[in-house]
């Protein structure tokens, strides 16, 4: 988090020198004060609509500015200390005239394109092979990501829980990050009847947890988890759940135990049982019996059986960090993931394989088959340029 801040305020300084040499003295500086005074006014007032298409625009335009700032800013450093005479200012005035032009003209065709490309979705398909223990096949609907916000489109969410409804999963499992907004907008807004006819698609059960937006929404007063169970999920907050033929484990997000000021269970007290006790009640007739027989301090029970239990341990984590190295025993047969966003807008879809081992689809991380989803929709701009909004339906298969 503090290398993040170091990495935003280092971009925001950039910015604001290139922004600076728009016009002559003062008025320069005072050109490119306004314009991060905008962007911070809008992040501030992220939850309304303005505020919203302010960090939609701002969000947007600081990934591209940067890819020509910085090169340029470079170049003019090595002049500096390269060449007997600097470059004239009106040069650079011009230059950055220019790069200004170029970049809004860029990020506005990239919100023109990302928009409508974020209003649709892809439903991927994913087949697990179950080990041979395993005896029974059931299907799950995972997506994550939906970060509700006034620029969030509802028809998208009501296709979405029209399709639920044809797949008929057995369980719809939620990745977390699920809005930007207080719980009491998200009833006003009328989500929570929306959630709950999708909670209501899954055969078996609705599974959530927490991700890190989740942290910021505690801070302000809201209870997400809360929410959440109360449109039919159940909620697994650094614990696990055995609901029908699996067993599924949810994550404490890491943003959200370091707010809590809490630490991460480690993964081995979450490991699900294998094994439980079957009771068998002896018969009331023999049991009057044997009570006759006994004295009256002793009083008849009940036999137990130890059973193995075979059931598919599901992971569930909102970053993709992989399994923590100390962890010893049983391995999930399968974790799934999402908060990358695959990088959701150029140019940070080409940066992200290089913040994240496994920044989107399949992979392996700590020897455990990892699905991360590039999320069902997106963080501050609703933009999707070099990726694609989606979810996954997992049909889990006995061999």
């Amino acid at each position: 988090m503090i290398f993040f801040l170091i990495i935003l305020l280092a971009a925001l300084a950039l910015i604001y020198i290139n922004l600076s040499t728009l016009a002559k003295g003062k008025t320069g500086k005072i050109i490119a004060a306004a314009i991060l005074a905008l962007l911070f006014l809008g992040m501030a007032m992220r939850s309304t609509f303005l505020g919203s298409i302010a960090v939609t625009f701002f969000a947007v335009w600081l990934s591209n500015s940067l890819l020509f700032y910085i090169p340029w800013t470079l170049y003019r450093i090595g002049y500096y200390f390269t060449q007997p005479h600097h470059l004239s200012r009106h040069l650079v005035r011009r230059v950055s005239r220019s790069l200004l032009g170029i970049t809004v003209a860029l990020s506005l065709a990239i919100i023109a394109y990302g928009v409508p490309h974020n209003k649709d979705y892809k439903i991927n398909l994913f087949t697990v092979n179950l080990p041979s223990q395993y005896t029974e096949s059931f299907t799950a609907l995972f997506f994550s990501d939906i970060h509700v916000d006034p620029l969030f489109d509802a028809e998208k969410m009501k296709r979405m829980i029209a399709q639920a409804d044809s797949i008929k999963p057995d369980y719809i499992l939620f990745g977390g990050d699920l809005a930007d907004v207080s719980t009491e907008q998200l009833d006003r807004w009328g989500y929570d009847s929306l959630f709950k006819k999708l909670t209501a698609a899954a055969k078996v059960a609705a599974i959530g947890i927490n991700g890190n937006h989740e942290a910021m929404q505690e801070r302000s007063g809201s209870n997400p988890n809360e929410w959440m169970r109360k449109v039919g999920f159940v909620v697994l907050d650094d614990s696990t759940a055995c609901i029908g033929p699996a067993c599924f484990t949810g994550r404490t997000d890491f943003m959200v135990a370091h707010s809590r000021n809490t630490e991460r269970k480690p993964l081995t007290e979450l490991i699900p049982d294998s094994v439980k006790l079957v009771e068998h009640p002896q018969d009331s007739l023999e049991a009057a019996a044997i009570q006759d027989s006994l004295s009256d301090s002793i009083v008849a029970s009940a036999t137990y059986d130890t059973v193995i239990v075979h059931q598919p341990w599901i992971l569930l984590d909102h970053q993709p960090k992989g399994i923590e190295k100390t962890h010893s025993g049983r391995l999930p047969d399968i974790a799934l993931s999402g908060h990358t966003h695959d990088g959701q807008f150029f140019p940070v879809t080409f940066i992200i394989d290089y913040v994240w081992k496994v920044a989107y689809g399949k992979g392996a991380l700590g020897g455990v088959l990892w699905l991360v989803s590039s999320g069902f929709d997106c963080w501050g701009p609703p933009v999707r340029f070099g990726s694609d909004s989606e979810f996954w339906v997992i049909k889990f298969k006995k061999r």
